[in-house]
């Protein structure tokens, strides 16, 4: 009996952990969506990016996006949560530009998702046969955190820019009904570092932000390939799609605290 009350005590946080992305309760959500479209990796070029080369970047994050999308089409049938997963085939750029507009924000700063166009949205799910789209979003954001020194206690609060991650689950009709984002975004890569440094040597309480070079940018985003892979994705991209694979994926714990 005790085992069995230790065993619940341990789920219950568990199941709450499983369940936190969902909008709707799940058995809501496994009835809605029996037919998934998933949308290739999308890149918002309209977003805060306030780095010097810019639109440089942009072009990066859309070469590293590319091709993402057909392996997470994969992985999600092979988890036999939906009756089909369907890989949405539209040129990403223009998908960018018609579906998402401006992005929404927290206090923080952090994304918490996209103004979508409503019409494009549902033409779009007509268009594939489905009941609702995976949408994920790479995009410049600029927020409010603490960084510390790698090699002290010092540490620095201000707004960052980075590259980070968002995704949503959104039916024809709009609603959100599933989603990663706000505090549940993933940062991708930082465009900035406080040099602690400078400041040390020149005897000063004022740590300056710095910008990562492009080139530096590219080896984190874009590692070199390997004789048997033309292109190895950047680990917390790869990371962050196996996330939301898993998220979106049934498993024991969620079928049996599903709401």
């Amino acid at each position: 009996m005790r085992f069995i009350a230790w065993f619940i005590l341990v789920l219950i946080p568990l199941a709450g952990c499983t369940n936190a992305a969902y909008k709707i309760p799940q058995r809501e959500y496994r009835q809605q969506v029996k037919t998934l479209g998933v949308l290739p990796l999308l890149v918002d070029g309209r977003s805060a990016i306030v780095h010097p080369e810019a639109e440089a970047i942009v072009r990066l994050l859309r070469r590293v996006a590319e091709g993402r999308s057909p392996q997470l089409v994969e992985t999600l049938r092979a988890g036999k949560g939906y009756f089909d997963v369907r890989l949405v085939q539209e040129p990403p750029v223009l998908l960018a530009e018609k579906l998402l507009g401006s992005g929404l924000r927290d206090s923080q700063g952090l994304p918490t998702g996209f103004k979508l166009d409503s019409q494009y949205l549902k033409d779009l799910c007509q268009r594939a046969a489905v009941d609702a789209l995976l949408v994920m979003v790479l995009q410049g954001v600029e927020h409010e955190e603490k960084r510390w020194s790698r090699n002290t206690f010092e540490y620095l609060t201000t707004r960052f820019n980075d590259i980070m991650a968002t995704a949503a689950v959104v039916t024809a009709d709009g609603q959100r009904v599933w989603a990663l984002n706000g505090a549940d975004a993933t940062l991708i890569q930082p465009l900035q570092y406080p040099d602690f440094d400078e400041a040390y040597y020149n005897h000063t309480q004022k740590v300056r932000l710095k910008f990562i070079s492009y080139a530096g940018l590219e080896k984190s985003l874009v590692p070199a390939a390997t004789p048997n892979d033309d292109r190895i994705p950047a680990q917390p991209l790869t990371d962050w799609l196996d996330r939301v694979a898993r998220a979106l994926t049934p498993s024991f714990l969620s079928s049996l605290f599903a709401r």
